[in-house]
């Protein structure tokens, strides 16, 4: 009879656990449907709250006409871009980006809210593990009782943060894989681009959402826009024709100057503070550098620590490299002083360096020249725009007293962020490179596949041409720019050509 009693109570002891997994698994399931659910509740809250202002909605950026393109060609049958992915700095636009796409399907294509699922993959993440194709699976078995492969009808999915799932590349491709019927954007910041799945990428299409130029800047502040001006401007860059460039340039400051509401000290605000559509609602610079530095401090704190073997030790040198580069001459750094000054290894320098890239907070450009050239010269860094220096400047204490020299280092900064912007925004036949030649270099090179390079060079309160003439003779060059705060407007003479930064800002 014990015997028996105690096989009774085995078995009631294994029959609780099995019930206690499955409630826990139906639990889960539970939490998951919930949050979901909740979401798509608040939604029409969530919209007005986020995207309309004064009683008019946001501008967009204009990576949402992408979006929106896609969008409609999946509608209407074609089902090859349905996998997009956005990786960007955070604090860019990217969740608006997701916002204004569930706006554009629920209000304009009438998409039905249950076909839509919209999911902050940071804030899920704080209930339970957050697995993409998990969710979706539990989705579509509780809203629709199907499963991916026998999906009868478009589904849209908006994921936000999707770096929060440590497999967010391989559950997208098995998503697509699955099912034509589903629709994907997926944001992310600095895990998103740290690594994703070799098989994903060749099924996704990948727009890193970079900090806004001065155009987008001022289609979100002042809702002005002047395109033709950007296109213009690679044209001048390709082919050294500036007289479209100058014609539209001149309707710009023209248009400017008749806009009432244009404040003329907004190009030196932007210059300071901008890249971020935060700009456009705030006129605390003090908060808006607040805000930066904060940012900074989550993609190292939060964003940074998920990547494994990424030690508390690191998180402090990552803080004090950023702080380091902010009080630096622009692109300089040695990466032995780096180390001792870390009390590290220049290999754990580097390592640093490389993820903070990752990150989107700083990019790195190579010596031009040959491959074993630019392996022996050191990389030059800068950050993703001149207001995260500035941001950390002030937070820190800025060293450089003088104001032009502090300006002009500002100023290189945002030009060579906006180049390298240029060469993120789907122009990837072009690359940047700085001129390590020891005499009359230059700033930057722009080499566009195997055509002639295009020598850049920064004027700093000066037109002088002795660099820019010597690199065009050095490097076969048919033409050469100076960017040049000393002329207002875009000149040329013989094979030289002068480009004012604001106007340059609209690349």
């Amino acid at each position: 009879e014990m015997s028996a009693s105690l096989v009774g109570s085995e078995m009631c002891i294994r029959d609780r656990c099995i019930l206690r997994e499955a409630y826990n698994m139906d639990d889960k399931t539970q939490l998951i449907l919930n949050f979901i659910n909740e979401s798509s509740s608040n939604m029409p809250y969530v919209l007005k709250d986020k995207l309309i202002r004064d009683g008019k909605k946001l501008k967009y950026r204009f990576e949402f006409e992408e979006i929106k393109n896609s969008i409609d060609e999946f509608i209407e049958g074609n089902e090859l871009n349905r996998f997009i992915v956005l990786p960007g700095i955070r604090g860019v636009g990217k969740t608006t980006l997701l916002y204004q796409a569930y706006y554009y399907l629920l209000n304009e294509k009438h998409i039905l809210p249950n076909q839509i699922i919209y999911l902050s993959c940071d804030d899920l993440n704080n209930i339970v593990d957050c697995n993409i194709r998990e969710i979706v699976d539990i989705y579509l078995n509780n809203q629709f009782n199907t499963q991916l492969r026998l999906l009868d009808k478009e589904i849209f999915l908006l994921i936000d943060e999707s770096q929060y799932d440590k497999n967010w590349s391989m559950s997208g491709k098995i998503i697509y894989d699955r099912s034509e019927k589903i629709f994907m954007v997926f944001t992310g910041s600095s895990a998103l681009n740290l690594e994703y799945n070799a098989d994903a990428a060749r099924r996704m299409f990948k727009r890193v959402v970079t900090p806004l130029n001065y155009n987008e800047h001022l289609k979100l502040k002042y809702d002005y826009s002047n395109i033709n001006l950007g296109n213009s401007l690679v044209s001048l860059i390709l082919n050294g024709e500036e007289q479209n460039a100058i014609k539209y340039e001149n309707e710009m400051n023209r248009d400017l100057i008749n806009n009432i509401k244009y404040n003329f000290n907004d190009w030196d605000e932007y210059l300071k503070y901008g890249g971020f559509p935060i700009l456009a609602r705030k006129i605390n610079f003090r908060r808006l550098s607040t805000n930066i530095v904060d940012m900074i401090e989550k993609v190292v704190n939060t964003d940074m620590v998920a990547i494994k073997n990424f030690t508390f030790e690191n998180q402090t040198n990552s803080n004090r490299i950023l702080r380091y580069l902010a009080l630096q001459n622009a692109g300089d750094l040695s990466q032995n002083n780096l180390a001792k000054y870390l009390k590290t290894s220049q290999a754990n320098v580097k390592n640093i360096l490389d993820i903070l890239e990752k990150t989107h907070l700083i990019f790195s450009i190579e010596a031009y020249g040959t491959s074993s050239k630019r392996m022996k010269k050191t990389k030059k860094y800068y950050f993703a725009t001149s207001s995260i220096r500035n941001a950390l400047s002030e937070n820190s204490g800025n060293t450089i007293n003088d104001i032009k020299q502090y300006g002009g280092i500002l100023l290189e900064n945002h030009v060579v962020s906006i180049l390298f912007n240029f060469t993120q925004r789907g122009n990837d036949c072009f690359t940047l490179y700085y001129d390590a030649n020891k005499k009359r270099n230059v700033d930057f090179i722009l080499q566009r596949d195997f055509k002639n390079p295009v020598p850049i060079e920064l004027g700093r309160g000066r037109k002088d041409k002795k660099q820019i003439t010597h690199a065009i003779n050095s490097y076969g060059a048919d033409y050469g720019i100076i960017i040049s705060d000393t002329t207002t407007n875009i000149e040329k003479h013989n094979n030289i050509i002068y480009v004012p930064p604001k106007t340059f800002s609209f690349l």
